[in-house]
Formats: structure tokens, sequence, C-alpha cells
């Protein structure tokens, strides 16, 4: 299977949003958060988009502290690491109003508990301070909890809910395969599977399963006579 970015209904969302918030003036606020269940492709989707705006992508981690956070924002920017958190902070600051750098953060619910959010408090008074677009993705409760703190809430103007992966989005990434697959099993897939993880998994399968059985295209009988789905050995 051939490792190539699909440009999914979800990526084109977040990317709609991003040109958004960039485009935003100055003094307007430029937040940004995405949301939803997992295997939806928001990791590889903000990859692909933290690639394109030359961004800072940062996963949220449940060890993070503002200490940690500033050391490695400095790595990010190429910054001096040593002195205390006072002086890096200055640093990254002075960095990002001269450069205007964009900053996604990943995983945000590591953040949203009361002994974390500290950390994202961090986080606006660069985006206060800066005017940086700053974009934050999560799961399908990331926005629930944020609604809690409205003075950090009112400040997020981009919403984006990764849905369940389109069909369109499906046919493309079974082109990615070393087999050909049939349309009952793209529509199959479609019906029964929300994400295209859960589908990249069962795909290898198959494709392990056509190698050994001398197979160049797969419907869906041929799927369910492979247990690719659950993983059976053939």
């Amino acid at each position: 299977m051939r490792e190539e970015f699909i440009a999914t209904t979800n990526y084109s969302n977040l990317y709609e949003a991003m040109q958004s918030l960039k485009n935003l003036p100055r003094t307007a606020p430029k937040m940004g958060l995405g949301y939803g269940h997992f295997g939806l492709g928001k990791t590889f989707s903000l990859e692909k988009l933290a690639a394109q705006e030359n961004a800072i992508l940062l996963r949220a981690a449940q060890t993070w502290s503002k200490t940690s956070v500033l050391t490695e924002l400095c790595e990010e920017l190429g910054l001096d690491t040593t002195g205390h958190s006072p002086v890096k902070y200055r640093r990254v600051l002075e960095s990002l109003i001269a450069n205007s750098k964009i900053i996604i953060v990943d995983e945000v619910d590591a953040l949203l508990r009361s002994t974390k959010f500290e950390v994202l408090e961090m986080f606006r008074d660069f985006h206060d301070e800066t005017g940086i677009v700053l974009f934050f993705t999560g799961m399908e409760e990331a926005n629930r909890k944020l609604k809690k703190h409205k003075h950090f809430y009112s400040r997020i103007v981009e919403f984006v809910e990764f849905h369940a992966i389109h069909k369109a989005d499906i046919e493309a990434f079974c082109k990615l395969s070393d087999v050909q697959i049939k349309n009952d099993l793209i529509d199959y897939f479609h019906k029964r599977f929300p994400n295209l993880r859960q589908i990249k998994v069962m795909l290898l399968r198959l494709e392990k399963y056509c190698l050994t059985n001398d197979v160049e295209e797969v419907d869906l009988r041929t799927f369910k006579a492979s247990g690719a789905e659950y993983g059976d050995k053939k």
C-alpha cells in the first residue's frame, strides 16, 4: 500500500478554517478548534497543514508543564533553551512577534484538566500578546469541555468538527492499495467503518492474503473469504 496523503473532506474543512484565521485583522481573536472521534484523520491532516503553513505543531502530553512547553517552543523556534521560565517566555514572545508563526496543538484534551489549565492559559497569553494564529485539536468532548472556560472559549472563532469519512475519501484511499478494490467492497467500507485507520488495517491484511493467494482484485465476497475484517490468518 502506497503512503500518500489524501485530501479528505475533513482536511479541506480544516484548511479553509486555517485560511480564514490567517485573513483576520491583527487585533481580532485568531483561535481555532478541531474536534471529533479517533481515526478521522486529524493527526495526518495537521501534519500536512503544518508543513504547508510552516507552522509549529505540538502534541500535548499529560506530563506537560509551563517550563517543558517553553523549552519545546524554544527548540522549535531555534532559540536558546537555557535560563528560567520568564526568560524563555520572553524569547518565545519576541520570536513570535517577529515571525508571526502559527502554533497548532494536537491532543488538547491532555490540557483540559484543572492541573494543566495553566499551560493552556500560557498559550492564550502568547495569542493575545502576539496576534498569532493558534489552533487546537482534540477528541469529540474537547468542544464541550472548553465551553466551561468562557474567557478562553470566546477567543475561538473557527470550529471544525471532524465527521465520518465520505465515500469519495474511501475511494481515493483504496486506490493506494496494491490490489484493486471493487465498488461493492468500497460501499461496504463506507457503511460499516467510519474512519480510515480501521480501513487501512484491513487493507494491509487483505494485501497479505492477496499476495499469498495470487489475487489482484477484491470484491466483497473475496474480502469476506480472506478473513481480513477480523484478522483471521489465511
